[in-house]
């Protein structure tokens, strides 16, 4: 029989290596923040945390791995502060509104992690940095579908058919993607120096009105 001491300095072992995959990932978001997505590389991380490179291999085998693993964490953050955002609000009319609200506060202060999630695909084309179907099945999906499965809810009502309940999961989609579109062209035009004619709170205020009209109507 082994001893059920024997299991500790595992377990102690892999609470370290979350302990420092964490302090990898923390830094890596400073850095983002910093210096923007072309900032975060293996040396820069390694540098600012006073760890050789051959260190940070132990923890993330490649450039590759460290950006999925941010990926990961933004999203997390985001999830948590749109859930913030509709748990402080008790009733159920302008979910759709504090979502698209919630989502432009969220990411308009730190553009390049909006980018790092949303644009991958477009700013970064080669096949290694792209997100893999394991990470997009076992990371991304159930972590948006946490945030679906809330707005379903607060919109449908506890005793809502399939019917209401799709439609208004169709519709917080709707706004889910407005409300990234949107960032998409304030992403844009502040990449290009290039500010956008129409008022920003304005438009927020037209997204977040249509929408919750719409989901009035359910």
């Amino acid at each position: 029989m082994v001893k059920k001491d024997s299991y500790q300095p595992s377990t102690r072992v892999a609470q370290k290596r979350r302990r420092a995959r964490r302090e990898i990932i923390d830094s890596a978001q400073t850095i983002l923040a910093q210096s923007g997505h072309d900032g975060v590389t293996l040396g820069s991380v390694a540098g600012q945390l006073g760890m050789t490179k051959q260190s940070l291999y132990h923890y993330f085998p490649s450039k590759e791995a460290l950006d999925q693993a941010l990926v990961t964490a933004l999203l997390d953050a985001e999830i948590e502060s749109l859930l913030k955002a509709l748990n402080g609000r008790r009733a159920s009319k302008k979910v759709l509104g504090t979502l698209i609200q919630g989502f432009y506060s969220h990411y308009s202060g730190n553009l390049d992690a909006f980018r790092t999630i949303y644009c991958r695909s477009q700013l970064y084309s080669t096949v290694d940095t792209k997100l893999d179907e394991l990470t997009l099945r076992d990371e991304i999906h159930p972590r948006t579908r946490r945030l679906f499965d809330a707005l379903e809810d607060r919109l449908s009502g506890p005793d809502a058919g399939k019917a209401k309940r799709r439609r208004a999961r169709q519709l917080a989609f709707s706004a889910w993607t407005s409300a990234l579109g949107l960032m998409t062209m304030l992403s844009v035009a502040s990449a290009n120096n290039d500010p956008i004619a129409q008022s920003e709170k304005a438009l927020l205020k037209v997204l977040s009105d249509v929408f919750d009209a719409a989901a009035a109507g359910l």
